[in-house]
């Protein structure tokens, strides 16, 4: 059944109209054939009125909202609202969700210069709305009492950098035991690792990545794994 869908170029011209130009035309949606049938814009009105209270309580500061604590709160909700659907492998899908839903809890999380990738705009990983699903999709665990409580652990740049980015963050086994490993629940999910050694240790699974297929180690083996990289890092540079 039709899902919709909003091209980045008319997105593009309708958040950043040119100067002279008169108000802005809400671009004309267009729809893809997958998939079932949703009712997309109750969808996306809820969503919306879900974000935009969970921005009531992370205020704003100096024009944006406090990201990581959103973000963490916000992952589960995004998860759990949208359906399991091909529309959610269409970059075109989560722009539609984002320009016509989402645009007021874009702008109130990013402050007034609006940033055109943060609708999916140039680079899809970094739509918002994505990357809230993307977080608790890669990590949800229903082995677990809460599920999604590896998707709250961690801060944006952890989430971008190390797993968003990297080729091994799509392993949803191994991205659970980087996790783990660096958040891990006997120190209330502080960090382990300094930014500088986590960087270090990203570029080091990278490299591994090269010649393992990560896709075949569970959990446990994955674990094992980045411990041992770590530690080969550490005793380097000890």
């Amino acid at each position: 059944m039709p899902y919709p869908i909003i091209g980045r170029s008319e997105a593009r011209a309708y958040l950043l109209p040119s100067d002279g130009q008169a108000e802005p035309i809400l671009p004309q949606v267009r729809y893809s054939d997958d998939g079932t049938d949703e009712d997309w814009d109750a969808i996306g009105e809820e969503l919306a009125k879900f974000l935009n209270e969970l921005l009531d309580i992370y205020k704003p500061s100096k024009g944006a909202i406090g990201g990581g604590e959103f973000e963490a709160a916000a992952t589960a909700h995004v998860h759990e609202t949208l359906p399991a659907h091909p529309a959610l492998a269409n970059p075109e899908f989560w722009t539609w969700l984002a320009v016509v839903h989402c645009k007021s809890v874009i702008d109130r999380r990013y402050g007034e210069n609006r940033d055109p990738k943060n609708f999916g705009i140039g680079t899809a990983i970094e739509n918002l709305l994505y990357r809230l699903w993307l977080r608790a999709e890669l990590s949800v665990d229903d082995s677990r009492s809460d599920k999604y409580d590896l998707a709250r652990r961690g801060d944006i740049d952890f989430w971008r950098s190390h797993l968003f980015r990297q080729g091994y963050g799509n392993c949803r086994t191994f991205a659970r035991a980087l996790i783990s490993f660096q958040f891990p629940s006997d120190v209330g999910d502080k960090p382990r690792l300094k930014i500088a050694q986590i960087r270090a240790l990203a570029k080091q699974l990278k490299r591994a990545r090269s010649n393992l297929m990560f896709e075949l180690m569970n959990e446990a083996r994955a674990t094992s794994f980045i411990d041992s990289q770590w530690e080969r890092i550490a005793s380097a540079t000890a």
